[in-house]
């Protein structure tokens, strides 16, 4: 399987960055991101591969007061997967991972382009989740962005206003199952109030899903239907970190539950132990329904991490989630090993052969079963 970008954004790109080098004050920064990785588990398959992400940045300054600023990054990697039960694969793949441009000044900044949006008080279990897919246990932390227009106003106070409108984004994101309807601007808003010891914040988002024409069973009613989402989350500091963060659907189509309500609470610790040893914990809750707060179909997951420092360039960390119905336990492992622009993972797992948390991919799952995976990755 092969991906390239289209033709005209490397062009446009390659424009704009020529354009910039032609301006005075301004700052330009070439680097980016190195990683290899092996993975070997127990049912599926064994996989290696290496990704290459190349990153250019620019800030420009606009008057005393205001500056742009950008950022221009690709996804490249090419893997070997062999599963066990059939044929080894070659996947080769390049595509835009960031493009975007800012224009800020002291309290406000909008930004244009493919960007990463993400919100929220949890870590780990994340009901607002909407357009990011941040895996909690990838060492890069990598998730695909969005196409979209970003606003944020920053208040004296340290309240702060966003408003975004998103477009042209096919594949699904976030906990979404059914894709947008790429031609309808998505349209959302959030706002933060400071709060004595921590703060609090709203965030809404309407869309306009659209069922795929491969969608089994086969949609008899229309293929399109609105998408509202309401969110809530806080954050204080007593000593302990303690959060909640929530959020509740309302999908206007007979054919699927029209209300979905996800809640998680959490909270965090660091003690004075094993060279600072920090846990935290999350309680998610999730409820599909007929009606907004009715009884329905339920699910519970929890999650553990925990994680210290064995020396100055060595950490450890470990990370449980269990799956109150499905009785499922999701146990991963990693040491990690940082130099300047040098890293070394080596992780382990063991998990249930079927997921039922942070499974996007559509081929072999390689954190199924048990089994472990070595990552290098070189930062320049």
């Amino acid at each position: 399987m092969t991906h390239f970008p289209k033709a005209n954004n490397i062009i446009v790109s390659s424009l704009f960055v020529l354009l910039c080098s032609e301006l005075n004050g301004q700052k330009v920064e070439f680097n980016g991101q190195i990683a290899g990785w092996g993975t070997v588990n127990s049912s599926p398959a064994f996989q290696t591969g290496v990704r290459f992400i190349p990153k250019l940045t620019w800030e420009i300054p606009a008057g005393k007061k205001f500056k742009f600023d950008g950022e221009l990054s690709a996804d490249t990697y090419v893997s070997y997967l062999h599963p066990h039960d059939s044929t080894a694969t070659v996947d080769l793949s390049a595509d835009l991972y960031r493009f975007w441009l800012r224009f800020s000044g002291e309290r406000f900044e909008i930004r244009a382009g493919l960007q990463k949006i993400n919100f929220g008080s949890a870590s780990m279990l994340r009901p607002l989740m909407w357009f990011d897919r941040i895996d909690p246990r990838d060492p890069l932390r990598l998730t695909k962005g969005v196409y979209g227009i970003q606003g944020k106003y920053f208040f004296k106070n340290n309240a702060n206003i966003w408003l975004w409108i998103l477009y042209g984004n096919k594949n699904t994101k976030g906990w979404e199952t059914i894709p947008s309807e790429y031609k309808r601007p998505e349209t959302g808003g959030r706002i933060q109030l400071p709060i004595p010891r921590g703060e609090m914040a709203f965030s809404y988002h309407n869309r306009e899903a659209e069922f795929p024409s491969t969608w089994q069973p086969p949609v008899t009613g229309s293929r399109t239907f609105t998408e509202e989402r309401f969110g809530y989350d806080i954050k204080v500091d007593l000593g302990v970190g303690i959060w909640l963060e929530s959020a509740i659907t309302h999908q206007k189509q007979d054919e699927i539950s029209p209300f979905t309500r996800a809640a998680t609470i959490g909270a965090d610790y660091t003690f004075g132990i094993i060279n600072g040893l920090n846990i935290t914990a999350e309680q998610m809750f999730y409820t599909s329904s007929d009606k907004a707060f009715s009884k329905g179909e339920n699910l519970s997951f929890t999650g553990l991490s925990a994680g210290f420092p064995l020396s100055i360039i060595t950490r450890i960390n470990g990370i449980v989630f269990y799956d109150w119905k499905n009785k499922g336990l999701y146990r991963f492992a990693n040491l990690s090993f940082t130099f300047d622009k040098l890293a070394l993972n080596i992780i382990g797992f063991w998990n249930p052969e079927k997921f039922s948390l942070f499974n996007y991919g559509t081929g072999p799952n390689l954190f199924a079963g048990f089994g472990g995976q070595v990552m290098v990755v070189y930062n320049y």
